[in-house]
């Protein structure tokens, strides 16, 4: 006989993971292109800033203040209107021409996945029970295998059908995904105590410990996009290589991301992913110590391996410690941390490599990766959330 739990998960609707995966599609797509868009329409390169800046702007708004809304019976409502908001800006983002245009529909694709998002972990968490980990870990999966998928496929479609091309064929394919994602049910609706969602969160030892996973890994995550192709280069990697490494990081976070949960799910997602940390933060230094692409090249691959336990311990670990009442606001507000950490390692990286040369920023991340695996040890320690389950 099936067990109870995994029924459950395997009830999570196979559409819902479609429009996610569509979703980190059209966002690897607008990865790749951006700089044909740079050239084809003669934006300033300060401008390329702000296209990004705007969308990570936007979906921290839309996850502290609008993805709450998904606990209190609106879970529904979340997922029709960040799918139709995030097609829409998908849509007029392939037909933008400036750069207010561009920005704008970027501000328009952050409020819809800041709201889509945490309304789809509300329901994957809702249907998984005790195996919520293994779940997340699944949508990970998903995530960024699209991410990974969008800047190959974008660059087909725009080769056959012109650039803009790509964002409107990921647009429709978001819209018909709309009507299935549509009825899915309700999950079920906790009785509201205190509407402070976010002050009750920031009150809880277990959602703390998990904010703190989330911030170290979304760190060296935002030190990597920011610099990793600049610091290959710097080695002597070509555009190829280049290439293959960013696959050969990505690759294990897709394989391996439902293991992780399932760790999280058996060893406890604060132990699992403290311990995920604590190998990782040699792997970061190490990029600083060595002048082969080949060592770093493994390095980053056990890095990715790890950070495969760490996204969805992370998660979990929220998930466990918020009340049911805030699942979706606990999400929301892990989803703005980690978007807020890799913006403030980004913003921070380029000017530490630039000044102090590449191995103390490698090293500065490592060191501020292993004071938050210290934190979230100490805030997790003795608390019932990384009970084995």
């Amino acid at each position: 006989m099936e067990h109870p739990q995994a029924a459950a998960t395997s009830r999570i609707p196979v559409l819902l993971y479609v429009a996610v995966a569509i979703e980190a599609l059209g966002y690897g797509g607008i990865f790749a292109l951006l700089a044909e868009l740079q050239k084809e329409y003669d934006l300033p390169t300060s401008g390329l800033g702000l296209i990004g800046g705007a969308s990570f702007l936007a979906g921290v708004v839309a996850q502290v203040s609008l993805a709450r809304y998904a606990d209190r019976g609106y879970t529904r409502l979340l997922l029709r209107g960040g799918l139709a908001v995030a097609a829409a800006g998908m849509l007029w983002f392939g037909l933008a021409t400036e750069l207010w245009q561009f920005v704008g529909a970027r501000i328009l694709l952050g409020l819809g996945s800041g709201v889509f998002i945490p309304a789809t972990r509300r329901v994957v968490v809702s249907r998984a029970g005790d195996r919520s980990g293994e779940a997340l870990g699944r949508l990970a999966s998903v995530e960024v295998g699209g991410f990974i998928a969008g800047p190959p496929i974008a660059a087909l479609i725009a080769g056959v059908l012109g650039l803009h091309a790509p964002f409107i064929v990921f647009a429709i394919a978001l819209a018909i995904t709309s009507p299935a994602v549509a009825r899915i049910e309700e999950p079920p609706v906790e009785p509201q105590g205190d509407k402070r969602a976010v002050r009750l969160l920031l009150r809880r030892r277990g959602v703390l410990a998990g904010l703190s996973l989330g911030a170290a890994l979304f760190l060296s995550i935002g030190v990597f996009d920011a610099m990793w192709a600049k610091y290959m280069s710097d080695l002597g990697a070509s555009t190829a290589v280049i290439a293959a490494t960013l696959a050969l990081f990505a690759l294990p976070l897709v394989a391996l991301s439902p293991f992780g949960g399932r760790l999280a799910d058996r060893r406890g997602p604060i132990r699992s992913g403290v311990v995920a940390l604590v190998i990782t933060v040699p792997c970061i230094a190490g990029y600083g110590l060595t002048g082969s692409i080949v060592f770093a090249s493994v390095l980053a691959l056990v890095h990715s391996v790890c950070d495969a336990v760490t996204t969805p311990a992370g998660q979990s670990a929220v998930a466990r410690g918020a009340p049911a009442s805030l699942a979706a606001a606990g999400q929301g507000l892990y989803g703005a941390v980690g978007a807020a950490a890799a913006a403030f390692a980004a913003f921070g990286a380029a000017p530490i490599y630039g000044g102090a040369g590449p191995e103390t920023m490698w090293i500065v991340c490592a060191g501020l990766v292993g004071v938050l695996a210290v934190v979230a040890h100490i805030l997790g320690r003795g608390t019932t959330i990384d009970e084995p389950r």
